[in-house]
């Protein structure tokens, strides 16, 4: 699928050229070769979302210099009709072409959208050659006419940014700390941003996007956009690594007890948990094992968020259906004191015993078909053939393995 809609060489050479840093300005035109088909990818997203668990969708609806909680929960109230696109469902919902939307993993509510990106973000990292500890995000903005809602503004994270029409959008970029933002009133609620737009265009970069343009903006760079008709695009934001949060997160899930926190714990509490905690001689392993899981659960998703459950298929494969894996490394097992833990694209399943799953995941880097009972013949000698039979089909359903 990626290979078919993108072209390889061009990301192949901006990954080696700019990944992990992303310091530059960069515009490459025509990546996304079938922009429409990556906009199919996404209206199949929303309206698995907003059909099946809208509440849980991270969308945000906002108007000229407003975000609008009304008609944020207008969109979640309204789902995709079965031939609908993201465009056509926001002229419909919202009441006006000022309106636009945005949505934060949009990834996690398509295995096919998720496949696809995936297969960007594993180019960025080389195959391998780095990480992302933090994870990244796959979003979407649809719009139609008018500025960026919230006006010049700068993020703290590289924004990957491929357009997929059907109309172009302009985008002006402040390079090199060139944008005058000394008439900015800095602020811990909405960050550095102007409204005071046209005035300040003469001196940024501008750059229309055509449909499957790609446009990379580095982290603290202010830019805006200008959307002239009915568009959306697709972005990435590989976040940068933050060792402090993630030790912190995992040593605190190794000194709760199992149970979970105390209802309405005091300070004192929570410092006794940690303190007794810290005394045990295995602490240390125990910290070690959280951060080494944290990471399994991104890498067997590419580093990307989990999928949703209503995202998922709700039943076994057919037995004589033909599988591939959805990605490589989609699995991966690690020893526990009490066991074995399987990570299957960011979610867990735990077995009292230590079992070998090297073959199952030495196998996810395949690309040849294989049948149900042939994923169940690599599953553990220690397992018995229902139980394999069980595994197998489960793997199925948390999307580790697709149909072919």
């Amino acid at each position: 699928m990626l290979t078919m809609s993108v072209d390889m060489r061009k990301w192949n050479s901006f990954a080696t050229a700019e990944s992990p840093g992303f310091t530059r300005t960069v515009f490459l035109s025509g990546v996304v070769q079938d922009p429409e088909h990556v906009r199919g990818l996404i209206a199949d997203a929303l309206r698995t979302a907003t059909r099946e668990a809208p509440g849980d969708l991270r969308i945000r609806a906002f108007r000229p210099g407003a975000f609008d909680y009304r008609l944020t929960k207008r969109f979640t109230a309204s789902p995709l009709g079965p031939d609908e696109t993201a465009g056509d469902w926001l002229a419909r919902v919202a009441d006006g072409p000022d309106a636009c939307i945005a949505v934060n993993d949009i990834s996690a509510w398509s295995l096919p959208l998720g496949e696809w990106a995936e297969g960007l973000v594993r180019e960025l990292l080389g195959h391998g050659a780095r990480e992302l500890p933090s994870g990244a995000d796959v979003y979407t903005f649809v719009a139609d006419s008018g500025w960026t809602p919230f006006g010049i503004h700068k993020d703290t994270e590289a924004s990957l940014i491929l357009h997929l029409g059907p109309a172009p959008k302009e985008v002006w970029v402040w390079p090199d700390g060139s944008f005058d933002d000394s008439a900015v009133t800095p602020s811990p609620s909405f960050g550095r941003i102007c409204f005071d737009i046209e005035e300040h265009l003469a001196t940024a970069e501008r750059h229309l996007l055509q449909p499957g343009d790609f446009l990379c903006i580095p982290q603290d760079t202010y830019h805006v956009f200008r959307n002239l008709g009915p568009s959306a695009f697709v972005g990435l934001t590989p976040y940068p690594a933050r060792p402090r949060p993630l030790a912190a997160d995992a040593f605190l899930r190794a000194a709760l007890p199992a149970a979970g926190e105390p209802p309405a714990p005091t300070g004192r509490a929570i410092t006794g948990l940690v303190r007794t905690a810290a005394e045990q001689p295995d602490f240390a392993e125990r910290v070690a094992h959280e951060i080494d899981l944290a990471q399994l659960k991104r890498r067997t998703n590419g580093y990307l968020s989990t999928p949703h459950r209503a995202a998922l298929p709700a039943a076994a494969p057919d037995p004589d259906a033909t599988l591939r894996w959805a990605r490589p490394g989609a699995v991966a097992a690690a020893g526990t004191a009490d066991g074995t833990v399987l990570v299957v694209r960011g979610r867990t399943l735990h077995f009292a015993d230590r079992l070998d799953f090297g073959p199952l995941e030495q196998a996810t880097g395949s690309p040849l078909p294989f049948t149900p009972a042939e994923l169940a013949d690599l599953l553990p000698a220690g397992l018995t053939g229902p139980q394999r039979t069980e595994l197998a089909a489960e793997l199925h359903r948390r999307g580790a393995v697709v149909t072919a």
